[in-house]
């Protein structure tokens, strides 16, 4: 997740609040900084894109290794080194060889002072107001909450903001606009074509599904097979996105925890099989 940003030596200085430190170059939104001589409270005033990145750890012995892959990432991506990564007292940010063979500064806040941390622990407020108004529209299950918080962040980045003069982080990071067609309601119904090798001739041509978001890196949809509570990826996709298989009839008189489509014992809170999107 990236916070804000100092500007020094052409490259950006990143404030985060748990691992992701990077440097970004300027684009053709910040060419003037090429002609201008910035004193250090000048310096100051530079903030970075705000693009956020999410990593789902199970385990905070994770992190080391997804702090390595974040770092390749930036180096292959965007053509800049890390030079400077910021975190909190966590054990699990102190990778001291990995640090010094890299060149990388690593910074820490002081305890109890998350004031340090000002706009990456904003950026948490702001991706959690989102996550939960998606969790609350669409009644999905809370244990279903990591697919909220990605998807938030996905729709953050694509709009535009003030603080970017009304720019995206999406447009400002990668130069080009943001592509809204693709975008769908979280949680909503649609139904995704099953493969004909799995299908007899009576079998149904489309299975029941709930929207959960996009994988990173295929030009699929996230969804979640009603019947069975698979997680899988799929390109061919049919949306109603104005019907919310999870949303909750109320009654009159008590609350029920059944949806209100269709077969009703399908829709149960349990444990659902969460197997890993192909």
């Amino acid at each position: 997740m990236i916070g804000s940003a100092k500007m020094q030596d052409m490259l950006y200085i990143l404030r985060v609040p748990f691992y992701h430190k990077l440097q970004i170059k300027p684009t053709k939104f910040t060419h003037t900084i090429n002609t201008v001589n910035f004193t250090a409270s000048d310096l100051e005033t530079l903030w970075h894109f705000r693009y956020t990145w999410i990593f789902l750890l199970k385990q905070k012995s994770e992190t080391v290794k997804t702090l390595k892959n974040f770092v390749v990432f930036v180096q292959t991506q965007f053509e800049t080194t890390i030079k400077i990564i910021r975190s909190d007292n966590g054990t699990e940010f102190f990778m001291t060889n990995f640090f010094v063979n890299k060149g990388i500064m690593h910074q820490t806040s002081c305890v109890n002072t998350p004031q340090q941390n000002s706009i990456a622990e904003r950026k948490h407020g702001h991706l959690l107001n989102v996550a939960r108004a998606l969790m609350i529209q669409s009644q999905l299950p809370k244990i279903y909450w990591s697919y909220s918080v990605i998807h938030a962040a996905h729709i953050i980045n694509m709009l535009p903001t003030p603080v970017l003069d009304n720019f995206s982080p999406h447009e400002m990071l990668y130069k080009t606009e943001a592509n809204f067609n693709q975008l769908k309601v979280f949680g909503s119904l649609c139904y995704a074509s099953t493969l004909s090798i799995n299908r007899r001739k009576f079998d149904p041509r489309a299975s029941k599904c709930v929207f959960l978001g996009f994988k990173r890196g295929t030009k699929g949809y996230v969804l979640l097979n009603i019947q069975s509570r698979e997680i899988f990826v799929s390109r061919d996709v049919v949306f109603h996105e104005h019907v919310f298989p999870y949303q909750r009839v109320q009654d009159a008189n008590n609350e029920t925890d059944s949806p209100n489509i269709h077969d009703q014992s399908l829709f149960t809170e349990d444990q659902p099989i969460l197997s890993q999107p192909s």
